[in-house]
């Protein structure tokens, strides 16, 4: 019989009838998104899971800032993506497409990751964050959502650590769109055993 200590400490599991395997091998990036909320209580359900990916010396150096639909950083973020990118392409159209990366999926959230002491420890919690994000993508799967991992030019742009509140002890990781897919893309890979080495 467990005590009261325990219990209240003890770790809730998600149940779900999707594998691991189902996950891993069935998760996609997506950018066209229904027109459907992601409720927060969800949301957070899926954040929880990052803090269960491998984390030498327990760091925890996971840090999100999530901008929901109507938020009005988001509104600056996105305006301040279009003026960027139209200085440095003079193209609408392209500047266009990078505020809607912004401006369209149901969530966003820029994952930044806590820099260690020296660069090994940077380097081991930046693996920690990354594996992290994997873990939430895969949740998201189950829950029919899918995590878009972008680290393109979105994560770049002039003041956004500024416009976030992130901290200099902070390095950007990656920013996720997150929303209930509207599109079933597919994929290949290259069978991994041209990649394995068995000594």
């Amino acid at each position: 019989m467990t005590n009261q200590k325990e219990e209240s400490t003890a770790i809730r599991i998600p149940e779900t009838d999707v594998s691991v395997y189902q996950a891993i091998f069935k998760r996609r990036s997506a950018w066209k998104f229904a027109n459907k909320a992601v409720p927060r209580n969800v949301l957070s359900k899926l954040i929880s899971t990052v803090a269960w990916a491998p984390n030498h010396r327990l760091t925890e150096p996971w840090r999100f800032f999530v901008l929901e639909q109507n938020s009005k950083i988001r509104e600056s973020l996105a305006q301040l993506v279009y003026d960027q990118m139209l200085e440095e392409t003079n193209d609408t159209a392209k500047s266009g497409a990078y505020k809607a990366k912004i401006t369209e999926p149901p969530i966003i959230a820029y994952v930044y990751n806590l820099k260690g002491d020296n660069d090994f420890v940077t380097r081991e919690n930046y693996a920690s964050v990354v594996m992290g994000i994997q873990n939430m993508s895969l949740a998201a799967f189950a829950e029919g959502i899918t995590v878009t991992i972008e680290t393109g030019k979105v994560t770049r742009i002039q003041g956004l650590d500024e416009l976030l509140g992130a901290t200099q002890d902070l390095e950007m990781v990656a920013m996720l769109e997150i929303g209930y897919p509207d599109e079933e893309p597919t994929t290949t890979r290259t069978p991994i055993e041209g990649f394995t080495n068995w000594l």
